[in-house]
């Protein structure tokens, strides 16, 4: 994440320096809240361990595939 405030003032240092207020604002507002999205990730993963759906196809009780070529 720092290469992308590092790399446009290698690459063009007179825009970097025309715009470094708005470069300095959002870097300083994504090491602010690097703690919150961190936090944030870690309640959304523990609030969906009961999400034990594995596709959106609802259960017929019968298997899709079975080893007879005639019935699949």
């Amino acid at each position: 994440m720092l290469a992308l405030y590092l790399l446009p003032m290698v690459l063009r240092p007179i825009d970097f320096i025309a715009n470094f207020g708005s470069y300095t604002i959002g870097l300083l507002s994504y090491l602010v809240l690097i703690p919150v999205f961190s936090n944030v990730f870690q309640i959304y993963a523990m609030c969906n361990l009961h999400d034990i759906s594995w596709g959106n196809r609802p259960d017929t009780g019968e298997e899709n595939f079975s080893a007879d070529r005639k019935k699949q």
